[in-house]
């Protein structure tokens, strides 16, 4: 037996005996740091009343994480009586919607658990900073019932460069930058578009300055990513000016640096539409004809934003632009990769591979999107799979979240579907001997494996 065909064995015994549902995360599932506080007749009181007021703000935090802007009106609401909702607008659907409510005693089944930071209390208040985290399948199956789609897939984590313009000059590294600090005052890894800021240390310092910063200088920003083994660069730019008593606010994204190596390659890897003729919206172009997601390039504004308040309290408005930032910038991403389980897909599909690294990226890739319900592995060979990947909703979306794990997906005739690394296909499209063509189908060694399909659905994941 060759070491080959010994290691696809193996392989395929782990494919056969790994459940889907472990190789999925549950960061978007959890909501950090959230800010209580309350006061009552004993410290006890205010504790119990602070943390279920959090647990609130942090379920509606989450919800409205997981979904579009249209469905907020009907998600599920806390203390609120049952009603059923007309939707309206040019968007809205033709069948009433009903608004599920929420007890507080239903809230507590949905948490798993919560971390408390920074208690404070005396003898009749309560303050704290606490992470919540809620059960994955029970979320899930709340906004079934609600009948909203929602989207739990993440881009890769992005470094974001925080730099601050007043009248008197730009902030980056400098200790009384509050824009850097609010950036820090709780983590954004848990967003469907995570981002996380810079140390700050004397290394990053000698990298890159405000100024390089804003004018987007590639090397530096190239460093940074390669220091923080990011594929994303964002410098959030805030502009601010006090006049009359008042903060007047401009903060923009701007996509600094993006991985380029293999990714840039795939407008002809993953049949993007041309720019001609597509809108730009949020940081993300859509083609009317495919429904495609093309990434930002560098130099685009991936969202932006204006606030006027009374001058005095930077932190909190700062807090609030960031929160709605991320917001505007996750949009586009949460539009492409909703999940709705009414609809529902069997791809016949082909993964190609060079390696067995490569194949367990991509089944680690398959396996882990919530877009995915089950995948069933057909036969397996050195060079390649083909499986049956049963697939939520438009299979445009899946190509996306397969580009936001490294991976490209293709179609050449809508039916069969094609997945590998981005230098893995370009090799197969420009190799036509491949295409059309099954494994197996030249003589060519392959492994049969009995039909273990690993089912993933909403109950059964976590």
């Amino acid at each position: 037996m060759t070491i080959i065909r010994r290691a696809l064995m193996v392989l395929a015994a782990l494919m056969a005996s790994i459940p889907a549902a472990y190789a999925a995360g549950d960061d978007v599932f959890v909501v950090p740091r959230v800010t209580v506080q309350a006061q009552a007749d004993s410290a006890t009181a205010a504790k119990n009343i602070a943390q279920r007021q959090g647990r609130r703000k942090a379920i509606e935090i989450l919800l409205r994480r997981l979904t579009i802007e249209d469905d907020w009106p009907y998600l599920p609401r806390v203390g609120a009586a049952a009603e059923t909702i007309s939707p309206d607008g040019p968007t809205a659907s033709v069948v009433d919607r009903t608004v599920i409510p929420l007890s507080d005693q239903t809230l507590e089944d949905l948490e798993s658990g919560f971390e408390v930071y920074n208690e404070k209390s005396s003898a009749n208040t309560y303050r704290a900073f606490i992470t919540y985290r809620f059960k994955p399948a029970s979320v899930r199956r709340l906004l079934r019932e609600a009948g909203i789609p929602y989207s739990e897939a993440q881009t890769r984590t992005a470094l974001v460069l925080p730099v601050l313009q007043t009248a008197n000059g730009l902030y980056l590294w400098e200790e009384n930058n509050p824009w850097m600090a609010a950036w820090k005052i709780r983590p954004y890894n848990n967003e469907l578009t995570p981002m996380t800021a810079p140390l700050g240390d004397l290394e990053d310092t000698a990298v890159i300055s405000a100024r390089q910063a804003l004018a987007l200088n590639t090397e530096a920003l190239a460093r940074m990513a390669e220091r923080y083994s990011v594929s994303q660069v964002i410098v959030a730019h805030a502009y601010l000016q006090q006049a009359e008593g008042q903060y007047k606010l401009r903060v923009r994204l701007i996509n600094g640096f993006r991985e380029s190596a293999e990714l840039n390659d795939a407008d002809d890897m993953l049949n993007r539409v041309s720019a001609d003729g597509a809108a730009e919206f949020g940081g993300a172009l859509q083609g009317p004809a495919t429904n495609t997601f093309i990434p930002a390039k560098v130099g685009d504004v991936l969202a932006e934003a204006w606030f006027t308040r009374e001058a005095g309290n930077f932190p909190t408005l700062a807090e609030e632009a960031i929160e709605v930032v991320i917001a505007k910038h996750a949009k586009p991403w949460k539009e492409q990769t909703l999940i709705d389980h009414t609809e529902a897909a069997l791809l016949e599909a082909s993964a190609y591979f060079r390696s067995l690294d490569e194949w367990a990226k991509i089944r680690s890739a398959l396996i882990s999107t919530p877009l995915v319900g089950s995948v069933q592995v057909r036969s397996l060979s050195r060079y390649g799979a083909e499986m049956l990947v049963r697939a939520y909703g438009d299979p445009d979306k899946l190509i996306v979240a397969m580009e936001a794990q490294g991976l490209a997906l293709w179609s050449e005739d809508g039916e069969r579907w094609m997945v590998a690394t981005p230098s893995t296909a370009q090799q197969v499209r420009g190799d036509s001997r491949r295409r059309g063509q099954r494994f197996g189908a030249t003589g060519e060694q392959t492994i049969p494996v009995q039909p273990a399909s690993y089912e993933e659905t909403p109950d059964t994941r976590y």
